[in-house]
Formats: C-alpha cells, sequence, structure tokens
C-alpha cells in the first residue's frame, strides 16, 4: 500500500476495467486484513485469558492445548489470501496507472454546422 500510496495521492487511475479491479482488490484487501488481525488478536486474548489462571490450577507446563485450534489457522489463512489480494491489487494498479488515458479522435477540429432550409 506504500508504494501505491493507498490510491489517494499520485497519478489518476485510468478509466476501464482496470480501475474497477484495482479498487474493488484494494477494498477486499483491507476488508481481509481487518478480519485477519481480529482474528490474531481475538486468538491472542484467549490465550491469555486461558494462561492466566494456570499456575492456580498446580499445571506449570503451558501449551497450546488450551486454545482452539482454529482461531490462529483462520488468521493465518486470512494472511495469506490478503497476500494473494495485494499481488492482483498490484498487477491491476500499475495496468491502470501506466495505461494512457483514451483519448477521443476528432477528424476535424471544426464544428460542423447543418445549414438551414
Amino acid at each position: 500500500m506504500g508504494v501505491t500510496k493507498c490510491m489517494c495521492f499520485g497519478r489518476p487511475l485510468s478509466p476501464g476495467s482496470n480501475r474497477a479491479w484495482t479498487i474493488i482488490y484494494f477494498i477486499s484487501s483491507w476488508l481481509t486484513f481487518l478480519v485477519a488481525e481480529a482474528c490474531v488478536v481475538a486468538g491472542a486474548k484467549q490465550n491469555a485469558y486461558h494462561t492466566k489462571y494456570r499456575d492456580m490450577l498446580l499445571a506449570e507446563n503451558f501449551s497450546c492445548e488450551t486454545l482452539r485450534k482454529g482461531v490462529f489457522v483462520a488468521g493465518a489463512v486470512f494472511i495469506v489470501a490478503n497476500m494473494i489480494l495485494n499481488v492482483y491489487f498490484y498487477m491491476y494498479f500499475t495496468k491502470a496507472t501506466t495505461q494512457p488515458a483514451h483519448k477521443t479522435t476528432r477528424t476535424s477540429s471544426n464544428i460542423g454546422m447543418a445549414g438551414y432550409a
């Protein structure tokens, strides 16, 4: 996102399908990042809660068995999905910025006037 200046600054995107795909991948990559971050933070919070009182139960050896297996796995899956979406975002972003905007070609620079009858 730093290279592309977060689509807010820099060169404008040329209109077309590349710009549409760039916006779609930009939004979806941020959504997957937020979900992945929520999974990792929720897993860390749940792990901290479960390991907080382990010394009171005389269970000194810590293991990951107290945490549900799917919390960090879901975070890892969303991180990989975020990486793939960011690659596609950057690919379409470079296509949309390097492609020149379509200009209309005019056959003549004069304004055509119709005669009055």
